[in-house]
């Protein structure tokens, strides 16, 4: 019983005081692994273990990210548009797990007499506890919201109301940033955007419930459903904001600075009614100049300062038709590449935000909102409504991090166009 409940879980255990590792199936894999070693060849239980182990972590990082079982296994596909190398954090994580596997199954050919004579049941019950205290404290996603409504739609930005506006619209969508749950650490992104609206346009702020992972988030706010990049993949036009807003008269363009291959982007906007995808390879093709930096670590891509001006240039450019405006972030896409010398003097004595994670996260996204307030700010910009909404909840391991958001829920920013008033 130690070799199989102990070994595989003992590193998670003396963790999870500090760490939020969620793992729905890892002990029970385990078990699998060792009763099949058992009755199988000796030589097979490296490799057993070692599936075990991929599986774990494969649970791991789609708990992680809020992504349901579904969703998890139809992205796995795209593991090839993921630098996985690129971060010390999952180098580490892979060669923790396959150490676990090589350890125990030596231990289970080692002890092989013994263990084919022990009793499952102690097992049986051990595993099934840990399972329990995973569940109980580790803080899964409740799954989806007992009612449907996004950030847009609590804005009143529907698709009538933007063509009745008449008026460009800005949508972004903040990878990762939750919903805060001390106002202090909220008001250092609010307070860009309170700065920049000055007479032009009046600042709301909201909470909304999310579920799933980005592509949730997009199916929230563009086809204002729960659903995910699987449900529009069928060569078919779908009942969407944006196709609602061509009807309408708009033009509608979406901003990415990672490749429009990852989860089928590319082949699914036009779908729901985006006519003009920029992607990463896009935008280094017309503004070499412009995109010539990267930032990000395993999704590395153009970086949210450098598409941020190109989607300034884009409203503030001439058009016969009215512009809806979608802008994916990437920068905070965990893991992240922290700023340097941010301005929150992140992991001093005086940093602004105590715990390294959220502070770090933070600084990222004032930079979105730098680039938001300067949209804002611009005195030749059009008449414009602009949306600031996070995608997921923040994901993260960290116990204490996980504390300064509010569990299943985002934050948004509104900028309402004020209409000059004719003397």
């Amino acid at each position: 019983m130690l070799i199989v409940v102990v070994v595989p879980n003992a590193l998670f255990l003396l963790a999870s005081p500090w760490l939020m590792i969620r793992r729905p199936l890892g002990p029970a894999l385990y078990l699998a692994a060792a009763v099949l070693s058992l009755v199988l060849p000796r030589a097979l239980a490296y490799p057993l273990f070692l599936i075990a182990a991929v599986v774990d972590g494969f649970f791991i990082v789609s708990a992680m990210f809020n992504m349901p079982f579904g969703l998890a296994f139809a992205s796995i596909g795209f593991l090839k548009d993921i630098d996985v190398g690129a971060s010390l954090l999952y180098s580490a994580g892979i060669a923790l797990l396959a150490a676990v596997a090589i350890v125990s199954a030596y231990l289970i050919n080692h002890y092989r007499g013994r263990l084919k004579q022990a009793s499952l049941i102690p097992t049986l019950i051990a595993v099934n506890a840990l399972i329990l205290l995973d569940y109980a404290t580790n803080n899964y996603n409740p799954g989806v919201p007992a009612t449907f409504e996004s950030a847009l739609q609590q804005a009143d930005l529907t698709s009538d109301m933007i063509i009745e506006n008449d008026r460009n619209v800005l949508l972004v969508l903040v990878e990762g940033m939750g919903a805060y749950a001390n106002p202090g650490e909220r008001a250092l992104l609010e307070d860009k955007l309170r700065a920049a609206a000055g007479h032009r346009f009046k600042l709301k702020h909201g909470v909304n419930a999310h579920y799933g992972s980005t592509t949730g988030a997009m199916s929230r706010e563009l086809c204002g459903r729960w659903g995910t990049f699987t449900d529009y993949l069928e060569d078919k036009k779908y009942d969407c904001l944006p196709a609602r807003l061509v009807e309408g008269g708009f033009s509608t363009i979406s901003y990415d600075g990672f490749n429009g291959e990852l989860l089928s982007l590319r082949e699914w906007y036009p779908h729901i009614g985006i006519q003009t995808s920029n992607f990463r390879d896009d935008l280094e093709r017309m503004f070499p100049d412009d995109t010539a930096r990267h930032c990000g670590s395993v999704l590395q891509g153009l970086c949210d300062e450098d598409v941020g001006r190109l989607v300034h240039r884009e409203l503030a450019g001439a058009g016969e038709r009215r512009k809806f405006v979608y802008w994916l972030t990437l920068d905070s896409h965990l893991p992240y590449v922290p700023v340097k010398n941010g301005p929150l003097s992140c992991g001093t004595s005086a940093a602004s935000i105590a715990d390294r994670i959220p502070c770090d996260l933070t600084e990222i996204w004032m930079g979105v909102f730098d680039t938001v307030a300067s949209i804002a700010a611009d005195p030749n910009m059009p008449p414009l409504d602009i949306m600031v909404v996070g995608d997921h909840n923040t994901p993260m391991w960290s116990r204490s991090a996980v504390r300064h958001f509010r569990p299943g829920l985002i934050d948004w920013y509104k900028l309402e166009y004020i209409a000059p008033v004719d003397n």
